[in-house]
């Protein structure tokens, strides 16, 4: 489905009836990378899953951005477009970071919070130097073009934990990245990179709902930002999915599924809240 803004054209598809939960993928992926651990939640659920700016099926207009504020606007569209007057949110990775801003700049419009691989921002002294990496990156994929690039991204130790689920599942992620295009990413690296975030880590202390924050056991990194951000929200508890790296919940779809569908049921149950834990 299509939801028609001034400068962007918001690809996303609506799965299931049920209290609403939007999904958001990570950087070089679409909606459609959900599909595997929603089939494997109960249902009751309504799934909504955009595209973001970027990427998949999403078009935006020459010359506009690709930046968190930008991707807010679109999902408080969606959500006007839809009747939905709160969700709860769950994001991978740059979904993540987005998920976080929502949640900071508009948490009127947020049931919970679940994030994977994902931090509020990074401190002032290492933004410049990953803003230009990012530059890098953008400008690497400009020249190169989006075949080369996906295979430079695809072979980055962060996503090694993907090989364990065998050479078809990584061409499957491999085609699918390849769906995207130079431009999108290029303009996603530049708008929506770590180091172009803008950091809510202060503005989470208000931040009331339950708050999930999941990180693989190997993604070190991630493992201390999880623990960071729970300890950062009132209502927040960190959650390992042991055996995985930074994608956990393309490593291990089945344990990812149980520990979402944990979060939602304690979400959803007034004045129960979860400790954290491990799950296997």
């Amino acid at each position: 489905m299509i939801l028609q803004r001034e400068d962007v054209r918001l690809s996303y598809f609506v799965e299931g009836e049920g209290p609403p939960i939007t999904v958001l993928h990570g950087f070089t992926q679409a909606g459609r990378s959900w599909r595997e651990v929603i089939s494997k939640m109960p249902a009751g659920w309504k799934w909504i899953v955009p595209d973001l700016r970027g990427h998949g099926e999403t078009q935006t207009r020459h010359g506009s951005p690709c930046s968190m504020d930008a991707c807010m606007e679109d999902l408080l569209a969606l959500w006007d477009d839809l009747g939905v007057e709160r969700t709860h949110l769950a994001g991978y990775s740059m979904g993540g970071r987005l998920a976080l801003h929502v949640a900071a700049r508009r948490p009127d419009r947020v049931l919970s919070l679940l994030t994977i691989g994902a931090h509020a921002g990074l401190e002032e002294d290492a933004r410049e130097g990953r803003r230009r990496g990012d530059e890098g990156l953008a400008e690497r994929i400009e020249k190169e073009g989006i075949e080369a690039f996906v295979d430079y991204w695809g072979a980055l130790p962060l996503f090694a934990g993907l090989q364990r689920r065998g050479p078809s599942y990584v061409a499957q992620v491999r085609a699918e990245r390849l769906q995207n295009h130079v431009a999108g990413l290029a303009c996603s690296l530049r708008g929506m990179g770590a180091g172009t975030m803008e950091p809510v880590w202060n503005e989470l202390g208000h931040v009331t709902f339950p708050c999930t924050f999941v990180a693989g056991q190997q993604d070190h990194g991630y493992v201390a930002s999880a623990r960071r951000l729970a300890a950062t929200v009132p209502n927040g508890k960190f959650e390992i999915v042991p055996r995985a790296g930074h994608a956990a919940h393309q490593e291990r779809p089945d344990a990812f599924a149980r520990l979402l569908a944990s979060h939602l049921a304690a979400a959803t149950a007034t004045g129960v809240s979860a400790p954290s834990s491990t799950f296997d």
